[in-house]
């Protein structure tokens, strides 16, 4: 590896190595210029190594070479892919990943494949390529958006992100995830609200946990007779970036008289309300990542609490993510939780398509009445209110 990165014209600044049992080796060369490693599985006659390079006076390809000649390879895979890119640096918080072109060179001694692959398209001048978290390692590709950025900040609770793109409009992401857009967002948001306050035969009073770009709201503020409209949201941030660069989204729900709107923890919130303090509860979170906000929206504990302060007839609608997008643990997990709190006869998956979440997201509806279907709804109210 010392002699891979010499013949490279790299400067050599340390070197460590670690010897496996039964075999196998790691090493790692640090370089001014950053550093070469490899790993090595004798067993399977395989090595890996990676070599990153600042600059332009450093060949990297003569390391691959070096090491290939070395190590007697009869087979090899390599990849160049360029790691700098003068918009991140400039703004490093905005973006995962720039579109860029790689380099494979594939083959044997006596076969030898060099191909220029374009994994991602290129950036105009003024936008950034915006790269969604890989919510599933199993899939192996992740999507990447290219807009035009309007404002990039980390609140106390999340990353936000939001940008301009030329078919969805305006787009907000939250942690690295498409969270709402304003071309189809009307879907996503009328079958959150609308299915559930249809489904009750008389809500008056109504909670929304999350929301924050304020789609949810809009809608529900659209039904008459209410006499408690909450909305709870943990994050001010999203809350007044949302108001100041996606108006289109809210509508003037944030201004609305008839909106309580609180900006406090949504779990404390339901584990502190009284017994039948609601008709309706609408979930709108974000995904449960790992140590994320929206993580703790989805536990058995949230759910039971949600059980017990709706009324008899109550009915719940929530989040319930992008089926095709999360592994089925993650989703069977998440339905298992709300499940044990209203019972799996009681339990209901209905889907929205939408483009910017790669094609569907799902939500769940449940009823704390047995005795109640959900499927049996007064149609004249529902023509009646679609026609206003």
């Amino acid at each position: 590896m010392n002699e891979a990165a010499k013949v490279s014209g790299a400067t050599i600044l340390s070197s460590h190595k670690h010897f496996f049992e039964p075999h196998g080796v790691s090493a790692v060369v640090i370089i001014s210029e950053s550093n070469l490693c490899i790993h090595t599985w004798p067993e399977f006659g395989y090595a890996a190594a990676d070599f990153f390079t600042c600059g332009d006076t450093v060949d990297p390809w003569k390391s691959f070479e070096y090491l290939k000649t070395f190590l007697k390879a009869k087979k090899f895979n390599c990849m160049e892919l360029q790691r700098g890119n003068s918009q991140l640096v400039n703004d490093p918080s905005f973006s995962r990943s720039a579109a860029q072109n790689a380099i494979q060179v594939v083959g044997t001694d006596d076969c030898i494949e060099a191909t220029n692959q374009v994994i991602n398209v290129q950036v105009p001048e003024g936008h950034l390529a915006i790269t969604d978290f890989d919510t599933n390692n199993d899939m192996d590709q992740t999507v990447t958006s290219i807009a035009k950025p309007i404002v990039c900040k980390q609140s106390p609770f999340q990353k936000v992100q939001i940008a301009d793109h030329k078919w969805w409009g305006k787009c907000m992401w939250v942690d690295g995830v498409p969270n709402v857009c304003e071309r189809d967002e009307f879907i996503y948001h009328e079958l959150i609200v609308h299915v559930p306050m249809m489904v009750h035969p008389n809500p008056t009073r109504v909670l929304i946990i999350g929301g924050g770009d304020g789609g949810s709201a809009r809608e529900l503020l659209r039904h008459p007779n209410l006499t408690n409209a909450t909305m709870i949201d943990i994050d001010e941030e999203i809350v007044k970036l949302c108001k100041e660069h996606m108006p289109s989204i809210n509508r003037g729900a944030y201004d609305n008289p008839n909106l309580n709107l609180i900006i406090g923890d949504g779990i404390e919130h339901v584990k502190n309300a009284a017994d039948n303090s609601y008709d309706v509860i609408i979930v709108d979170s974000t995904d449960p990542l790992p140590d994320s906000v929206g993580e703790c929206l989805f536990t058995k504990e949230f759910y039971e609490n949600c059980y017990r302060i709706l009324a008899r007839d109550g009915t719940i609608s929530t989040q319930a993510l992008m089926p095709m997008r999360y592994d089925n643990d993650t989703y069977r997990r998440s339905l298992s939780n709300i499940q044990s709190a209203f019972g799996k006869d009681n339990t209901y998956i209905y889907f929205a398509p939408t483009d910017f979440y790669q094609g569907m997201t799902s939500l769940c509806l449940c009823r704390k009445d047995n005795s109640m279907n959900p499927k049996i709804i007064n149609k004249e109210r529902v023509k009646s209110f679609s026609s206003e």
